[in-house]
């Protein structure tokens, strides 16, 4: 059985719950999203047929959307959706389709802890979900402290990387240039003329 059978089915139960939603992917029918890992280099093909996600490795149809990013960045989508349109998500196709998915994933509110209480009982439901918070809160600290700690490693340290004053210097260079480069362009338009 794919690895991606369980997590198919587990979206569909979400979806299953939250009856808003489910009644809002009929505007995605018959639409296929490629879905780009490029970290750990997979492809996953999401489409939509009779309101249930469709997940496979490969696709009968073209994407309408393809979406890249690293997993991580990826896996935020569902409690982030805005950072859909971030610099660490690359799209193409459809870019009203990239707007409407964002809106279905804001929308989108599955009550995993209920869902939980059905399995472990209220007793123990709270502080499994408590727990789960915390470890992501501290997860997602030491991502971000972990990342600026490096930045600031080879910006200071190593001096591999630019500062913001070295890259702002550049930005301004570059645009001299073009407009440089535009004003000689007009000047050698008119001596043809």
């Amino acid at each position: 059985m794919s690895l991606l059978k369980p997590i198919e089915l587990a979206i569909n139960i979400a979806l299953s719950q939250d009856l808003e939603t489910k009644a809002k992917l009929t505007q995605f029918e018959q639409r296929c999203i490629t879905i780009v890992i490029s970290d750990f280099d997979k492809i996953i093909n999401a489409s939509v047929l009779q309101q249930q996600i469709h997940l496979s490795t490969h696709s009968e149809h073209p994407a309408d959307l393809t979406i890249s990013g690293k997993a991580l960045t990826l896996a935020k989508l569902g409690s982030d959706p805005e950072s859909l349109f971030s610099s660490e998500i690359d799209i193409h196709g459809d870019v009203q389709f990239a707007k409407q998915l964002r809106d279905l994933l804001e929308g989108f509110d599955f009550d995993w802890e209920a869902q939980l209480a059905k399995v472990t009982g209220d007793t123990l439901s709270y502080p499994i979900a408590h727990g789960i918070r915390q470890a992501t809160r501290w997860v997602k600290e030491t991502h971000n402290s972990l990342q600026e700690t490096t930045a600031e490693y080879l910006k200071e340290e190593v001096r591999i990387l630019p500062d913001k004053s070295q890259i702002n210097d550049y930005m301004a260079d570059i645009d001299t240039l073009r407009a440089d480069s535009d004003r000689i362009e007009a000047r050698i338009k008119r001596l043809h003329s």
